[in-house]
């Protein structure tokens, strides 16, 4: 560990680690760095007035020597940047006083008041001040001309209220470990660097864990610091986040992103493995209660109470947290396999009790997009026939991310279908995994003639009422015999998602999918589009594929 010696301002390297002063800081032009340090046109820097001061300032307490993060790195090296980095909260922990110095605040006014310089200040903002407002005992705030605004203690109530870090966590009175991963989390999502793999690395110290720098990895290396906290904890709050915007192409949906999507996360609380099982009945677990989860190659591997919600195609998840005293999980799509995927991912649902519907299993959650090729699907079972010959449907297309995700028990390349009547029908269905937003295309026929139908849900509450017993309904949108009707378009965030049809021969047609392309509304024999019908419950054959932004998907349906 380099130090400044507050006299000399020369940078050493002590055989015994002295008391010091450590300082806080946001980054400006000119800062004196270690190659400045030596040379005699380090003066002329005007970051060197900052040395300057700061010495000024330990040595008036009584301290020989300071670390400041400008000039106490060779960050020309990449093995002493990664040791400081992974030092630096211990470093900000065992140092005797901190000075936070708040270069854009004035001491002539009251940094209590709401609008103060104080409240706004960039360090309030930055993604490494984060750790040096918790780690310090002792922190002292400076103002501009390093005229002293107070104390951490002092100012606490401010602190807590602009960080949202609890106060007990500020006061040391209440151990970060007892902090849920979510709530902790939440603590940076406003947060920002100038370099976007930094947004994990200053959260190490926070989450106690050490993994090696790899600039250039952007946002997986957030990614990276989830997986050190789940080799170290087994709370489940790290997976209690929700997505703030609709992001096509994320690289993740069991682990967040980037800390952004714990936004909402501040009031997520762990909830004991003890009182967490009492919930749940001995009946619904196979075996004692098991609170820890395990990374595979296919995904995380939980214990996890879930029940089938057929209102949203899926499942629903209980996590061990809570928030404002009731219980939070997660939406599940199957993949096969006990494999799951996380969809609606736009929200984190509060679950009340009683659990008495919700059962116990051992499942792995894919922590990326499902990839089929990883994990091959069984064919889909085929119901004996009473009418007419087996058939085989192909669906040819490529697994793109556009915010869509399969419902069902695909995504299938190939299926078998063999109608039970005459009429039968086969449903390829999608939701958007933000807006809840519902796409159907339906295969089937209606007075023995082919039909190919194209309708759209708003969301899991319009799916409740209208999606489970949405394959009898259709027999009265399709009654004109017509081979295609198309719905309203979906508008997910902002962008117009348009399909059409174009079908060559009786049972080979293709779906065209666009994002904002041209907007077409299609209705027949007075039927409206969107209009809730009188449907009864019937069960559906599902099959899920994925499309792109603007994406042809051919589907044969061939004589077996």
């Amino acid at each position: 560990m380099r130090l400044l010696n507050t006299t000399t301002l020369q940078v050493e390297e002590p055989q015994r680690e002295p008391q010091y002063a450590i300082v806080s800081h946001v980054w400006n032009d000119e800062e004196v760095t270690f190659r400045d340090i030596s040379e005699p046109q380090a003066v002329k820097l005007a970051g060197y007035a900052k040395l300057e001061r700061s010495c000024k300032q330990a040595l008036t307490d009584g301290y020989q020597y300071l670390w400041i993060d400008t000039c106490c790195i060779d960050k020309s090296s990449s093995a002493e940047l990664s040791e400081a980095i992974n030092s630096m909260y211990n470093w900000y922990s065992k140092a005797a006083v901190c000075y936070a110095y708040l270069d854009d605040v004035h001491s002539d006014e009251d940094p209590l008041s709401k609008d103060s310089e104080f409240c706004r200040s960039r360090w309030f903002k930055r993604g490494w001040t984060l750790q040096e407002a918790i780690a310090p005992r002792k922190l002292i705030f400076f103002a501009k001309n390093w005229v002293k605004i107070g104390t951490k203690y002092s100012l606490v109530s401010a602190v807590a209220s602009i960080t949202g870090v609890d106060e007990r966590v500020l006061l040391a009175t209440l151990p970060l470990a007892d902090v849920s991963v979510a709530k902790k989390m939440s603590w940076a999502s406003q947060r920002r660097t100038t370099r976007i793999e930094d947004r994990a690395y200053s959260l190490m110290g926070i989450f106690g864990v050490h993994m090696p720098l790899i600039y250039g990895e952007g946002q997986h290396a957030f990614i990276r610091l989830q997986h050190e906290i789940m080799r170290t904890s087994n709370d489940q709050s790290i997976f209690a986040w929700s997505s703030t915007t609709a992001e096509n192409g994320a690289e993740s949906f069991l682990l967040a992103p980037s800390p952004d999507h714990f936004l909402r996360s501040a009031t997520i609380d762990r909830v004991s493995p003890i009182d967490f099982a009492r919930l749940f009945t001995p009946a619904s677990m196979d075996g004692d209660y098991k609170s820890h989860f395990v990374t595979t190659n296919s995904g995380v591997q939980i214990y996890i109470p879930i029940k089938r919600t057929p209102s949203l195609l899926g499942y629903t998840a209980v996590l061990a947290c809570s928030s404002d005293g009731c219980l939070v999980g997660l939406y599940l799509h199957p993949c096969g396999g006990g494999l799951f995927q996380r969809t609606l991912v736009h929200h984190i649902p509060k679950i009340p009790g009683p659990y008495d519907e919700f059962q116990v299993r051992d499942i792995i959650i894919s922590v990326g997009m499902y990839d089929q090729r990883a994990h091959p699907l069984p064919s889909l079972p085929s119901p004996e026939s009473l009418h007419g010959s087996s058939a085989i449907v192909r669906v040819k297309t490529q697994l793109y991310r556009t915010g869509f995700v399969p419902l069902g028990q695909g995504p299938y390349d190939e299926f078998k279908w063999t109608p039970t009547t005459p009429n039968d029908k086969c449903i390829v269905a999608y939701q958007h995994r933000t807006t809840g937003e519902i796409f159907v295309v339906t295969i089937g026929g209606w007075s023995d003639h082919p039909c190919v139908h194209i309708d759209t849900f708003t969301g899991p509450e319009e799916t409740k009422h209208r999606f489970s017993s949405y394959d009898h309904g259709l027999s009265s949108r399709c009654c004109d015999n017509r081979p295609l009707k198309v719905s309203k378009p979906l508008s997910t965030e902002g962008k117009t998602v348009t399909v059409s049809s174009h079908q060559r021969n009786t049972w080979e047609f293709t779906v065209t999918i666009s994002v904002d392309g041209p907007q077409r509304e299609v209705g027949y024999n007075g039927v409206s589009i969107g209009e809730t019908l009188p449907m009864a419950e019937r069960p559906l054959s599902q099959l899920g594929v994925r499309f792109p932004e603007t994406q042809e998907f051919h589907v044969n349906v061939y004589r077996n």
